[in-house]
């Protein structure tokens, strides 16, 4: 049977660039401009409104962030900086714990572990807006609870002791599965033999996790920490829904959204703070690469 050429050969020649060209021009529109436009736009004094006149500065914006004796932008990188730690050691030992009890094919941990991951599936908006009723200190069901445990009342999301870390709590919570799956695939890796051998040799729990376990989960380690570190940095919708930034909450994706597109929007400032935070998550990135993958090596 004879088969029948696709196209012209000038149309097979030039197919292949065709193909390469739509998202090379949705990059260019999408990613690349937008980002040359934010680094523009840090340079200046510009409202972001149309017809403002738009005057080049220099590093002026840079300068206000960093002159000050404790500004907002300072505020709001040691906010981010707490929130990544703490979402980062939380959810790393959660779901480490998590895959160590169900890394095993028995019957009915499979839908522990579906149920373990499903939160990951809702949207950030649904989270947000139940936790925010659950901790409602007027009518929702942990205020109770509280008092009946400690004796007193709480404002939750409204403290400025507790917001916060009840944020890396519920940010833990949606996103401890996925990292329990991760430790789950690596530890299915390790090969049986090791485990009998360290049972041969007297090797009781603890030393079995210290000198088998754990070194050869660093791969799936490394993966977990960079993914949960990075997804942290630039945290905005949740906090958006939980707190709208307020009582100690307001994360540099918060502030930056916040000048650029505000009540009184500085564009200038905003990018400036866009900037920052594309600096910042390349500095903790790069370090927590160079480290972990280190750790690897000396494991």
């Amino acid at each position: 049977m004879s088969t029948i050429p696709f196209g012209t050969k000038r149309t097979r020649r030039w197919l292949p660039w065709a193909s390469i060209a739509v998202p090379t021009i949705g990059w260019l529109v999408f990613g690349l401009f937008p980002s040359v436009a934010t680094v523009f736009y840090s340079f200046t004094e510009y409202s972001g409104f149309p017809g403002t006149p738009l005057h080049f500065c220099g590093l002026c914006n840079y300068h206000n962030a960093l002159n000050s004796s404790w500004t907002d932008f300072e505020t709001s990188v040691t906010v981010t900086l707490k929130y990544v730690a703490g979402v980062t050691v939380l959810q790393i030992s959660i779901g480490l714990g998590l895959a160590l009890l169900l890394r095993h094919r028995r019957r009915g941990f499979g839908l522990y572990r579906a149920l373990i991951f499903m939160p990951q599936v809702f949207s950030v908006t649904i989270v947000g807006v139940l936790f925010s009723l659950i901790l409602d200190p007027q009518n929702g069901p942990a205020e109770p609870a509280y008092h009946g445990l400690f004796g007193s009342t709480s404002a939750f999301l409204g403290d400025q002791t507790w917001a916060l870390w009840l944020v890396i709590m519920i940010n833990v919570w949606m996103f401890s599965g996925y990292t329990m799956l991760v430790y789950i695939a690596a530890l299915r890796r390790i090969p049986p033999e090791l485990y009998e051998a360290a049972s041969l040799d007297g090797a009781g729990r603890f030393r079995t996790f210290r000198h088998i376990t754990w070194p050869l989960l660093a791969n799936a380690t490394t993966v977990n920490v960079f993914l949960t570190a990075m997804g942290c940095v630039g945290e905005y919708a949740l906090i958006r829904v939980l707190t709208d930034g307020d009582y100690g909450t307001k994360t540099l994706g918060m502030y930056m959204f916040d000048t650029a597109f505000g009540v009184n929007p500085s564009l200038g400032y905003g990018s400036m703070l866009a900037v920052a935070q594309f600096v910042i998550t390349l500095v903790i990135g790069s370090a927590l690469l160079f480290f972990l993958r280190r750790r690897e090596v000396t494991l």
